[in-house]
């Protein structure tokens, strides 16, 4: 069984409360699928988060939780046109090679 949630303002938009919940989905034997940005419906701006916000919640979540218990964060693209990866990049080409982002955000040289 896999689980979808969505990032609530308020309500689940802190790591430690996110961290709960997927380890007792985990617990439960449900995998944590997809971490939703919410969608721009009516009615629900209160509930919104940026997406920056977003990113560094599910960065913070992915350094306290193993592998098994992190969704993918994710936008569902307006108009039907599927779902976007939201994570920060943490990888990119360079001259020779390539650098990866650490947990503190620090660049780091990897030769291929």
């Amino acid at each position: 069984m896999l689980a979808q949630t969505v990032l609530l303002k308020g309500v689940n938009d802190d790591v430690q409360t996110l961290e709960t919940l997927m380890r007792a989905l985990v617990e439960a034997r449900v995998k944590p699928y997809y971490l939703h940005h919410l969608d721009k419906a009516q009615g629900t701006s209160h509930f919104r988060r940026s997406i920056a916000d977003g990113q560094k919640l599910s960065q913070a979540l992915n350094e306290r939780v193993s592998g098994l218990a992190q969704p993918t964060y994710v936008l569902d693209i307006p108009g039907g046109h599927g779902k976007a990866p939201l994570a920060a990049q943490a990888v990119r080409k360079v001259d020779g090679g390539y650098e990866v982002r650490d947990r503190d955000g620090v660049w780091r040289r990897y030769e291929d």
